[in-house]
């Protein structure tokens, strides 16, 4: 066995969960066998030995792999061949760390002296933990991921069999021996599991990062660990809102292990939708991120791209949660500035931004910023502005049959899983009323056309937050009455008004007269600063945009992923549960 080694000190016993009489954690440390692109460095400090705990119990001595003292971190590799205690692993799970979202629980795995591993309780499953914010070690995660996926593809890396897994428990009758767990059937199908460890934004992240890399995500299963503020994608699938414990290691890593163990052993499979979404401005216009533009913070899912090129037309994403354009945006937009390095301090700063809206400022009414949406050149709904609506001639210039917003929202939320803010708020599914915010519902819009949402399905829902009392009532989590405005098959789009239609009024006045000239300045007055200046705010999975002189947003399913989502006795997640029932519709 070699190990690899790299520049960073080990990390004290109070931050590795391990005591100080060096007892071996719970865990068998696994050292794999290196690619031929990866160098092996071996020490000469004849002091520096590492013992590694075996499946049988007994510590192995490896007083001839050394290591020099300033290069104490064990660094990530594949393991593809048996050893003399443990077999080839049958499950490579790869771990994306975010080590500052939410409170930087994810500083902890990184900081681990050993960067891969196998548990006693699945030593047919290698772990590895990759910092997602360090170029070097991303890079050297995607290529581990293409090597395994590669020997999938010869069929070099066999799949579990009951035989194994029978043979795997038979040390539980043995009381000097750990004791085996059986992973879930779902974890048994494939060889390639890839984890996101932090918030929202970092899901996205890594996903983007396995599509650059051109990964087949046929082979992968998706998780997530919640280390974010908001983490709805964890919550959808059942795992919580946060961990169970503040300590993600724990003493011997007993937490982590608990932890990963929990997800092998109680997964289902659950496929589910995601969307691209390309943003655009007109002319003069710029799509950007909330925030500061050069920012190491660890919330950007620049990040992990590629360098911008500058240009500032539009920008391309994608979601798997949802997206708001308007309250949660120009909130956002605001808490981008002051956002702080724990979660219990983002919540305070993001009602901080909440309440200057409430009490000193107004949302302003999307319909003067979106025009309709479309399918194809088709207009599936108008979205008329206040002005119009008063308009005698609007109805005899535009055709009355498509289907017509009658009232003026501050929020269009675009979902694809039923949850909102952070918590378990199914919206669609619990609204009582609201049908009353279409006229001449037809296609799209009618209700008798929509099915029961979820995340596998083709299709986004959107919903609308009427007024300051709509939004005071979901931050107070009533939430029978939302307008639901209809369902939307991929692909279609929002489209905005042009940016003309934002002038001033004294500037479109074109006699002298100071009275004409007078209701002109007092109209503008009155005109909210972001109607005024054509600049929309848009939240889309944790992250915050701002459009100015928006001209669409186009929405197209990009892929489906297979993930893993709780299901056992206690608890089923949402995605199980969409998953489990479209087979149903399907038998």
């Amino acid at each position: 066995m070699t190990y690899i080694s790299q520049e960073e000190n080990i990390p004290t016993s109070h931050q590795t969960g391990l005591e100080d009489n060096n007892d071996p954690p719970n865990i068998i440390v696994q050292d794999f066998a290196a690619d031929n692109n990866i160098n092996t460095q071996l020490s000469s400090d004849e002091d520096d030995s590492v013992r590694t705990p075996s499946t049988e119990g007994p510590m192995i001595d490896q007083t001839n792999l050394k290591r020099p003292m300033e290069a104490r971190k064990i660094k990530n590799s594949v393991k593809l061949d048996d050893t003399p205690t443990e077999g080839r692993p049958s499950v490579y799970l790869f771990i994306f760390v975010n080590p500052l979202s939410g409170d930087k629980k994810g500083t902890d795995l990184v900081h681990l002296p050993i960067q891969h591993f196998r548990l006693r309780k699945f030593p047919q499953v290698q772990v590895e933990i990759h910092n997602i914010l360090d170029d070097e070690d991303r890079i050297n995660g995607i290529r581990n991921i293409e090597l395994v996926e590669k020997k999938v593809g010869l069929g070099q890396i066999p799949l579990n069999t009951p035989s194994e897994r029978s043979d795997s428990n038979s040390s539980s009758s043995d009381p000097s021996k750990p004791e085996k767990g059986i992973l879930s059937k779902a974890v048994q199908t494939r060889q390639i599991h890839v984890w996101s460890a932090g918030g929202d934004g970092t899901v996205m992240s890594v996903f983007e990062l396995l599509v650059a890399h051109n990964i087949n995500l046929d082979l992968v299963f998706f998780s997530c660990i919640p280390f974010g503020t908001g983490n709805d994608f964890s919550q959808v699938l059942g795992w919580g809102r946060t961990i169970p414990e503040k300590n993600v290691l724990g003493q011997k890593l007993q937490n982590l292990e608990e932890l990963i163990s929990d997800r092998l052993q109680k997964s289902e499979a659950a496929r589910l939708d995601i969307w691209q979404i390309k943003m655009t401005c007109f002319p003069g216009g710029y799509v950007r991120q909330a925030g500061p533009k050069e920012r190491k913070d660890g919330h950007d899912v620049a990040e992990v791209k590629e360098p911008h090129d500058g240009d500032e037309s539009s920008l391309v994403r994608k979601m798997s949660n949802y997206m708001s354009i308007g309250v949660q945006g120009f909130v956002g937009s605001g808490f981008e500035a002051h956002r702080a390095g724990n979660r219990l301090a983002n919540m305070f700063v993001y009602a901080h931004e909440s309440t200057k809206w409430v009490f000193w400022r107004r949302f302003p009414d999307l319909t003067r910023f979106i025009q309709n949406i479309s399918q194809e050149d088709n207009i599936l709904l108008e979205c008329p502005s206040p002005e119009e609506k008063q308009d005698k001639n609007y109805s005899s210039t535009h055709k009355s049959h498509y289907p017509r917003m009658t009232n003026d929202p501050i929020d269009f939320v675009v979902q694809n899983i039923p949850h909102i803010w952070g918590r378990e708020v199914d919206l669609w599914g619990e609204a009582t009323s609201g049908l009353e915010s279409v006229a001449n519902r037809s296609g799209c819009t009618d209700p008798s056309t929509w099915k029961p949402q979820r995340a596998n399905d083709g299709r986004l829902e959107i919903m609308t937050i009427e007024n300051m009392t709509s939004y005071l009532k979901k931050l107070a989590n009533i939430r029978d009455h939302v307008s639901r405005i209809g369902q939307f098959d991929s692909p279609f789009e929002i489209n905005f008004r042009e940016p003309e239609q934002h002038k001033k009024e004294v500037d479109k006045v074109q006699r002298n007269s100071m009275w004409t000239k007078t209701k002109a300045f007092v109209k503008d007055k009155a005109r909210h600063k972001y109607e005024m200046d054509n600049l929309i705010c848009i939240m889309c999975d944790g992250e915050f945009y701002e459009i100015k002189d928006p001209k669409s947003i186009e929405f197209n399913r990009f892929a489906q992923i297979w993930t893993l989502g709780r299901d056992d006795d206690k608890n089923q997640g949402r995605l199980v549960a969409d998953e489990l029932n479209a087979q149903k519709d399907n038998v």
